[in-house]
């Protein structure tokens, strides 16, 4: 699905389907800083009000510890937020055409177009 970290690939290696119609845009980071650097803020801020480490301690693991909190999900949500476009057959406005060149369908407009 991905051709490098966080690029999806134009098509899939195994059942050759086009991925032309993915786009997550910023859902993964939105995600990502929404359901998991919130918690870990205050997981921060609670080792800070409950020891109070010198600034290297913090250094040392609340940085590593948000950056890998928020970095290593990013690539299964996105992977996530395509495979939900593609299930749910969302589309950006005027994209009806693509869809029906995919499916082999010589409709093109949606329920919406009417």
């Amino acid at each position: 699905m991905f051709s490098s970290w966080l690029k999806v690939a134009a098509r899939c290696d195994v059942c050759d389907l086009d991925y032309r119609f993915a786009a997550p845009d910023d859902g993964p980071a939105f995600f990502s800083l929404c359901i998991i650097a919130f918690p870990l803020a205050f997981v921060i801020v609670w080792i800070e009000v409950a020891f109070n480490p010198p600034w290297w301690v913090h250094l040392f693991t609340s940085v590593p510890i948000m950056l890998f909190g928020c970095l290593l999900p990013l690539r299964p949500i996105k992977g996530w937020l395509v495979a939900s476009q593609y299930v749910n057959r969302a589309q950006e406005a005027g994209t009806q055409g693509l869809w029906a060149r995919m499916h082999g369908s010589d409709e093109t407009r949606s329920e919406f177009d009417q």
